[in-house]
């Protein structure tokens, strides 16, 4: 959209400005806003109107209508008329990545603005080629730093949407953009003026050699070993205090930015400290994922390949979903499956009801899309109809108690009660876990309706 937009101003006002006439006596720069947010707009709608575009639409508008009133073009209070514009007609867009990762990418070079504003010290006068030399290194320049700000300032909310970095994403910009900014653009611009006249393959040749080209640098960044770093998934505190560091960092005018260092230090830390869980159960208990004793996921059942990626990314694990390695902590036959987790706990995936006599004996989680007997209480239970109460879960295991966080119920804790010595066959010495779905009383065995043990 900035490219778009910045081509019509730049061609409206080099235009007008050949004529000494136009040039001194009409407001020239003025005129090629106005351009420039009726070029914006015929490229949003004609690009499809989705949600970033529109967003992009209507930061670059408020940018204009700046320079229209006189106003700097580059503020944060502009960045913050775009923002109330953009909630005020999609408030549910403040949680996407996509209005995260743009607005973090801005605020951050509004905070690098200052800097490379920095007039250079005058000195002898140069020559052409000095002065060639001189704004092609300052070009190149900010091409890198800008794009190291906005790649720094988007990594959080890039970790936390989609538990991935791209640490080479500086080279593939350095050298792509260029030929974005200075080819593919233009020749868009200019193809769409030539359409009408019929002169226009030329221009959509020349253009189509550019993004070939853009294509190409694409993919030999992509091949690099470590191109893409997996990550585990961010906490909702480290993405708050990062945010919060961000934002610390670019609105005041003084010193007082440096204060962002304290918010962005304790994300980090929160970051260096991920919360993994134990197990993962899709919405219909059709599979899951547990962590074995070795510490990696191990995969059970026939989740679909789109819900064991997601797993696996939040856990920062690169392995693929078809990865063979996925099965090997896991001991399956045609009723079932086991994973021994940390501390020697019995995890077992019930798939017919007649393992349920040995797994509620000595599993200690047991999980199924069936309906559990109301007998086995001897293991925590989560069963199709639990599961049906809560949607897609997960579960973390300590010594002393259970943390079940789930779409529909969101968090839960459950406790172990009594003795938490795991012992290598059965359940704990003493006390029973609670049921994820309570158990009627009458289903209950009689000794445990007259001694009032929870259930």
């Amino acid at each position: 959209m900035v490219l778009a937009a910045g081509t019509f101003f730049w061609l409206v006002r080099a235009l007008l400005s050949l004529g000494s006439t136009i040039a001194l006596l009409w407001p020239v720069k003025k005129i090629a806003a106005m351009a420039a947010m009726i070029g914006a707009t015929i490229y949003c709608i004609f690009s499809g109107s989705d949600v970033a575009t529109e967003r992009s639409l209507i930061m670059t508008l408020v940018m204009f209508g700046a320079v229209l009133a006189d106003r700097p073009a580059l503020s944060i209070r502009n960045l913050s008329i775009a923002a109330l514009i953009v909630l005020a007609r999609e408030p549910e867009a403040l949680l996407g990545p996509s209005f995260q990762m743009s607005f973090g990418a801005v605020v951050a070079m509004m905070a690098l603005v200052p800097l490379m504003q920095r007039k250079p010290t005058e000195g002898t006068p140069a020559t052409i080629l000095e002065r060639g030399l001189r704004w092609s290194g300052r070009a190149m320049l900010g091409l890198v730093t800008t794009t190291l700000v906005a790649s720094i300032a988007t990594a959080p909310f890039s970790a936390y949407h989609f538990q991935s970095l791209n640490p080479y994403g500086l080279i593939g910009n350095a050298l792509a953009l260029p030929l974005v900014s200075v080819v593919v653009m233009p020749s868009a611009v200019l193809g769409v003026l030539a359409y009408p006249f019929g002169l226009d393959r030329p221009v959509w040749q020349v253009m189509g050699v550019a993004v070939e080209q853009v294509l190409a640098v694409s993919a030999w960044v992509g091949s690099f070993s470590g191109s893409t770093v997996v990550v585990p998934a961010l906490s909702i505190a480290a993405l708050a205090f990062l945010s919060l560091g961000l934002l610390v960092l670019a609105i005041p005018a003084s010193s007082l930015r440096w204060m962002a260092l304290v918010p962005a230090g304790i994300g980090l830390a929160f970051t260096a400290a991920p919360v993994r869980h134990d197990i993962f159960i899709d919405r219909e208990g059709a599979g899951a994922a547990i962590r074995g004793a070795r510490g990696q996921l191990a995969l059970v059942g026939r989740p679909s390949d789109f819900v064991t990626e997601q797993w696996l990314r939040a856990d920062g694990d690169a392995r693929n979903a078809d990865d063979a390695s996925l099965r090997q902590e896991a001991r399956c036959d045609s009723a079932g499956c086991v994973v021994v987790a940390g501390a020697g706990r019995r995890i077992a995936f019930v798939q017919d009801y007649a393992a349920f006599e040995e797994d509620c004996r000595r599993a200690h989680v047991i999980v199924t899309r069936l309906q559990a007997p109301p007998t086995c209480y001897g293991a925590f239970v989560l069963d199709g109809e639990a599961l049906k109460e809560r949607g897609a879960t997960t579960l973390r295991l300590s010594n002393d108690a259970i943390e079940v966080r789930s779409v529909r119920k969101g968090r839960e804790v459950m406790d172990w009660p009594g003795d938490q010595s795991i012992q290598a066959e059965g359940v704990p010495a003493q006390g029973r876990p609670r049921r994820a779905r309570p158990v009627p009383e009458q289903d209950l065995p009689e000794d445990e309706i007259s001694t009032g043990e929870p259930d």
